[in-house]
């Protein structure tokens, strides 16, 4: 550590200083009669005390400051990244994960001398952990890429040690990924490249939605290799509960090595819910893996579609992106008409989207009236060509003071006190940051009992201006967005993350809180979604509402989670702020109901449910390791692929490799002296002294 006194002001100011400290020191002792009875050498020692004094308080007037250089030495950081897959633990021999981890950590206790060890496991996500299970049920590789990228960057990061199969069946091709990593990269390579005699499902396409009394496809793609003569029974299959029933069944003869073909199935949705599928094959003689030869896959069955009509003033760029985003929730149709060429039954949609209505040409009020009797919810989207005042006759649910003709760009905020619909924390951060809207100049103010879901943020003010505010009249429901340009944020939100997921659940939602009927129910109990993936975790979320209708959560509350053999899983709901919230972890396939319980008031209430989870099944399908995805990362990273033999060489060639060594790290800081303690109590001591010996010598 490196410390300089520096100065604001040139160098030869501290002269003056010195000079000026040393003539006050002269002038108060030897120019007053008083101190001529002093001995000479308490004068002079007074003077001193004096001149100091003074020469260290003008110094600071200076502001002078001191420089720091901090020099620090980063040991090299060797990084070993190590496949968790289930295709791992599926391809290894008996003792072989035992006897490679002792001489992994052989290795790592060798390189320890020199370099700093740390690990990552990965798998279906990346752990900032050492872990010794192989139960993931997904392999992303392009995600681990983007973790050391993230993570690493900036550190001394001498080289990575990629410890896999290369097997991958999430994310993108790690070959191309943009990762920029300037470590060499050693893979080592596990697994077997040898094709063995295997038949299995490639894929199922099917529809994720399907709609009571309708046919819907599903595309069986199949492969097998090494089976050439053999013959296999596909069988597909609907289960509910414990009872399964056969629909349809082929016989597929292999004549081919390498061998694909596809079969496509017609089902009827003959009950609404969550319909729950299997297909099977009939294994092959001398097959090496039966696990990836059935596979089950869920289709919920709705009675009906959800009718949306976007009505508009005039053509925009709102309605296109609007309808893209509702649509792809295939629950929902979406027709667009304009006021003027509007004749339609308003009666037969279930919710009307006005956008830039009413106008100042455009009267909506006979629309209102019978969308009133029929019962049907609205989205007010106000913009440049809305009637503020006809708008303001229109709804109840917010008042503008203003004009039209003039317009603000505002963004989002997120009311934290808004809880009529859970937002993910991604969303919540990244509305900020979103393009902005156009919104009429004026007052704003929510009417009524009307919840904001968004406030305007103006030129980064936090206002309590609403952006996006619900509101409920008579059991229909209204909303209104304070703003047009929806189509900017769908575009920005594809930029950023190459879909479009953040603006489809803040608009999805919208709709959905405004076209959901009111539920009277005080205790409500539900999941996330109603099929989950067996890597996934099952979230719940309660509501307990008193007598008022607002929203407590003093009882616990209590949920019993059953599967289909009967086995139960009990739990007890976390607090948070004032609803409930439950985390019930993974789940492995089947069908599952829930009920959940509470006692508010003496009285026990209840909620049920179901839910179910589906086989990935990703590590089952294929597992061929992939060696020469290995070697090809190897070389673009100016690393080397092994295999598990030869570590000793890996060891050899990290502790002999002359680009990898420490880095002397180098920074600099200033602290102004005024700040330092020690000077203020040297300042007083000084002082002090001086006081002291003029009493004590009788002059003061």
């Amino acid at each position: 550590m490196i410390n300089t006194l520096s100065f604001s002001y040139p160098w030869w100011y501290t002269l003056i200083c010195l000079s000026l400290g040393v003539l006050y020191g002269l002038l108060m002792y030897y120019r007053d009669k008083r101190f001529s009875d002093y001995s000479p050498w308490l004068t002079r020692f007074l003077t001193l005390v004096r001149s100091v004094t003074v020469f260290l308080i003008l110094l600071l007037l200076l502001s002078p400051f001191v420089k720091t250089i901090k020099e620090d030495i980063k040991t090299p950081v060797i990084l070993f990244a190590s496949d968790i897959s289930e295709s791992i633990k599926e391809t290894a021999k008996a003792g072989d994960l035992t006897l490679w981890q002792s001489n992994l950590d052989n290795l790592e206790k060798d390189l320890s001398s020199k370099f700093e060890i740390r690990h990552i496991t990965f798998g279906t996500n990346v752990y900032p952990e050492k872990k010794d299970s192989f139960i993931d049920k997904s392999t992303n590789i392009s995600s681990l890429f983007r973790y050391i990228d993230e993570n690493y960057s900036d550190q001394n990061l001498g080289a990575v040690v990629l410890i896999t199969d290369g097997i991958f069946n999430e994310g993108s091709n790690p070959l191309y990924s943009d990762a920029k990593l300037h470590s060499p990269l050693y893979t080592i390579a596990q697994g077997d490249t040898t094709r063995k005699k295997d038949i299995f499902f490639q894929n199922i396409l099917h529809n994720k939605i399907a709609y009571l009394g309708d046919k819907f496809p599903v595309q069986v793609d199949i492969s097998a290799f090494n089976c050439s003569g053999s013959v296999t029974k596909i069988t597909l299959e609907a289960i509910n509960s414990n009872e399964t029933r056969k629909l349809n069944e082929e016989s597929i003869t292999i004549n081919d090595n390498t061998f694909f073909t596809s079969k496509t199935f017609l089902i009827d949705a003959t009950q609404s819910g969550v319909a729950r599928y299997r297909v099977r094959l009939s294994p092959v003689s001398g097959e090496f893996n039966n696990i990836n030869n059935y596979k089950e896959f869920f289709v919920e069955i709705l009675d009906a579609r959800q009718k949306v009509l976007l009505l508009a003033n005039a053509p925009h760029p709102d309605l296109g992106a609007l309808k893209s985003i509702i649509t792809e929730n295939k629950n929902y149709e979406v027709d667009i008409a304009y006021m003027n060429d509007f004749n339609g039954n308003i009666g037969k949609y279930n919710l009307v989207i006005l956008h830039n209505l009413p106008s100042e040409n455009s009267d909506i009020t006979g629309i209102l009236i019978k969308m009133k009797q029929s019962g049907v919810p609205a989205i007010f989207i106000v913009g440049m060509q809305t009637s503020l005042p006809r708008f303001n006759q229109s709804q109840e649910v917010i008042s503008i003071a203003g004009n039209s003709r003039n317009n603000e760009e505002i963004q989002a905020e997120f009311n934290p006190g808004f809880n009529q619909f859970t937002t993910s924390e991604y969303l919540k951060n990244k509305l900020k940051i979103f393009p902005p809207l156009q919104t009429p100049f004026g007052e704003y103010k929510v009417q009524g009992t009307s919840s904001v879901y968004l406030f305007q943020n103006i030129k980064k003010i936090k206002t309590n201006y609403p952006l996006i505010a619900f509101g409920e009249q008579n059991g229909v429901k209204t909303a209104v967005i304070t703003g047009e340009g929806i189509w900017k944020w769908r575009l920005f939100d594809f930029l950023q993350n190459q879909n479009y997921d953040l603006v489809s659940e803040l608009i999805n939602k919208t709709i959905l809180l405004t076209t959901i009927k009111t539920d009277k129910r005080k205790f409500r109990t539900s999941t996330s979604k109603n099929v989950y993936k067996d890597n996934e975790k099952v979230l719940f979320d309660a509501q307990l509402y008193n007598d008022n209708y607002e929203m407590i959560n003093d009882p616990d509350v209590k949920l019993v989670i059953k599967d289909d053999a009967g086995k139960e899983y009990r739990y007890t709901f976390s607090k948070t702020q004032n609803y409930y919230t439950l985390n019930a972890d993974l789940f492995a396939q089947g069908a599952y109901s829930y009920v959940s319980s509470v006692v508010s008031n003496g009285k026990e209430l209840v909620a049920a449910g179901k839910f179910h989870v589906e086989s990935l099944q990703l590590e089952q399908f294929d597992l061929t390791a992939r060696h020469s995805l290995l070697k090809s990362l190897a070389e673009k990273y100016n690393g080397t692929m092994m295999y598990p033999s030869h570590l000793p060489v890996l060891r050899d060639s990290l502790l002999n490799n002359v680009n990898i060594k420490p880095v002397l790290y180098e920074s600099k800081s200033t602290k102004p002296i005024i700040n330092l303690k020690w000077l203020f109590f040297l300042l007083m001591g000084l002082l002090t002294l001086e006081w002291f010996l003029r009493r004590f010598y009788g002059n003061y």
